[in-house]
């Protein structure tokens, strides 16, 4: 995020050092990212697009730093939600969780979206699923989230993203895990949940396209 200049009577060269600073430091954290298999884009801060993301295994895209990742998913979920103060606290645990687990937060925000659009944070399933990922009451405790209360935020997203992670590692792409995260296996107990990557995808897109255009207030 660029900064905006401010009037001093600092040396004209100030200005031009800070920005030689601020360059170097892009590039050293660029060069440590690249070694660690992240993707980035620095001239444009685009994600990867969602049918790219879809077919490889999984790939994180990080083009903003947490802070300003956070409050832009923020705005984008307030679409959703009348409650803005869950709306941000959903994007700080998604973001908090998707850099943890090494999750495109976006994606994450794709799978809560497709599991409860409207933000219920007391969302409960036909078959029990529970809370903004409907994650299933069996899993509650058991993935060191500091909770099983599957109707806390944090907790409950806390879950449901190392579901997913686990989905990951043991599905050869993305769509076969996000199925596998619904339980969809062989379609035998949810009608047409061979879609639901799809939906996953469809949300996936409209939140890449919502994320870059929505901007930051000066002084954030």
């Amino acid at each position: 995020m660029i900064e905006r200049r401010r009037e001093t009577e600092m040396p004209r060269r100030a200005p031009r050092a800070r920005r030689m600073l601020r360059v170097a430091a892009r590039f050293t954290a660029l060069s440590m990212l690249l070694a660690a298999g992240t993707v980035w884009t620095i001239q444009h801060r685009r994600s990867l697009e969602a049918p790219k993301l879809m077919t490889l295994p999984v790939s994180v895209v990080e083009p903003m730093k947490p802070t300003e990742e956070a409050f832009r998913i923020g705005q984008f979920l307030g679409r959703y939600t009348q409650d803005r103060g869950v709306a941000f606290r959903v994007a700080d645990a998604l973001v908090h969780e998707g850099h943890k687990q090494n999750i495109s937060p976006e994606l994450l925000v794709g799978v809560l979206l497709t599991e409860d659009p409207e933000l219920n944070l007391t969302a409960r399933s036909h078959v029990g699923a529970r809370g903004l990922m409907q994650v299933m009451p069996f899993h509650g405790g058991k993935w060191g989230c500091g909770s099983n209360d599957l109707y806390d935020i944090d907790s409950n997203i806390c879950h449901g993203v190392k579901i997913l992670k686990q989905a990951i590692a043991n599905a050869p792409n993305m769509r076969l895990a996000l199925l596998r995260y619904n339980g969809c296996v062989r379609g035998r107990n949810t009608r047409d949940c061979h879609k639901y990557d799809d939906k996953v995808l469809r949300h996936l897109d409209k939140t890449q396209e919502a994320l870059r255009v929505l901007r930051i207030p000066d002084g954030e």
